[in-house]
């Protein structure tokens, strides 16, 4: 079983999800204070790490789940 078949997330969106990954783990982990709650905060730092090993793998499981893909290589 080859993981490049089943890639469902393309340049575009990776892209995207890069730059959402780097600001929610900065407003999560390092400038907390815009947030104000260490909670939220610290959950939209992990969010932003679960973002960012998503795009490196290049496969979201949600859109798995809803049979979507922005991969032109692997069209849903």
């Amino acid at each position: 079983m080859e993981l490049k078949k089943y890639r469902n997330i393309g340049g575009l969106d990776r892209v995207l999800r890069s730059v959402v990954t780097v600001i929610m783990i900065y407003y999560g982990f390092v400038d907390t204070a815009l947030i104000g709650q260490t909670l939220i905060s610290t959950l939209v730092g992990i969010f932003g790490v679960i973002n960012g090993i998503v795009t490196l793998v290049g496969v979201c499981p949600a859109y798995t789940l809803a049979g979507i893909s922005t991969d032109p290589k692997n069209p849903a």
